[in-house]
């Protein structure tokens, strides 16, 4: 499951990092930058997350920026650090600044300081759980304001940070396209705080769900079993909602189809064909 959260982190990197260097670990406003992985020769363990050769007029200020997302303690990070800082220090002999954000559910217990005989060295790591909410929140790109599910709610009602999340991914989403993907990454990196059920819930009744009237299943017409729910009186609206919620409850493997069924509010029945109609 690791693999999916790192996957977020890779997409919506680059729009979010200027913000979260500045934010989050006090660097100075970027203004240009050059990416450095194509000229990462070395073979290494695991490739760099983000690494940027931040630009100055001034060329004696430039410094290479390394900055990794863990989901786990990795025993072996302070390794893997420096040997990064050393052959990026030998590739391009610029200052290397190095950061971890860390998004796992509890506090990190990774060793950031090696110090030995005639060396010390270190790393920057910053848990977002330690982060308010409202850091995320009140910014203007929305890769970033998804990351708010991961910070510390201040002892607020869950349900009510989830709905300002939406709320204001809404806000910052001119196209449905762009709200269907922030809404599964989302729901995604809410299971990291065991929010998941509240979240695909808060997604459902805010009216912010996949469109079925673009679904080429929809177009060929839904199974009969859902038509003579229509035909019963069940607004059409409230049914695409239980559909969509059906359909995220599915994409997990941790509910069960009777499960579903009694979350959602429907037949058994009406699951399985939904679970057959995707597959």
């Amino acid at each position: 499951m690791a693999n999916h959260y790192d996957r977020i982190f890779k997409e919506n990197i680059e729009p979010m990092i200027p913000i979260i260097a500045e934010r989050v670990f006090g660097i100075e406003k970027i203004e240009k930058s050059e990416d450095l992985k194509d000229k990462l020769q070395y073979t290494l363990e695991k490739e760099a997350d983000y690494l940027q050769k931040i630009i100055h007029d001034n060329p004696a200020e430039d410094y290479i920026l390394h900055l990794e997302c863990q989901v786990k303690d990795d025993p072996k990070m302070l390794s893997r650090m420096f040997l990064y800082r050393a052959i990026l220090f030998h590739l391009f002999g610029l200052p290397v600044r190095q950061f971890i954000l860390y998004i796992g559910k509890n506090p990190s217990q990774m060793n950031t300081v090696l110090d030995q005989e005639r060396l010390i060295y270190s790393f920057q790591l910053q848990n977002v759980n330690q982060i308010e909410y409202e850091h995320f929140l009140a910014s203007n790109v929305p890769e970033e304001v998804i990351l708010a599910i991961l910070a510390d709610f201040k002892g607020n009602n869950p349900e009510q940070i989830i709905r300002k999340i939406v709320g204001r991914l809404k806000e910052l989403s001119d196209q449905s396209l762009r709200l269907t993907k922030y809404e599964k990454q989302l729901e995604i990196l809410s299971k990291l705080r065991n929010l998941q059920k509240q979240t695909i819930q808060t997604i459902t009744t805010m009216g912010w769900e996949y469109e079925l009237e673009t679904d080429i299943r929809y177009l060929q017409g839904v199974d009969k079993g859902i038509e003579k729910g229509i035909e019963k009186g069940v607004e059409k609206e409230k049914l695409a909602s239980k559909i969509t919620f059906v359909k995220s409850l599915l994409n997990e493997k941790d509910f069960s189809t009777k499960r579903i069924a009694s979350i959602v509010g429907v037949s058994i029945e009406f699951v399985e064909k939904i679970k057959k109609d995707i597959s």
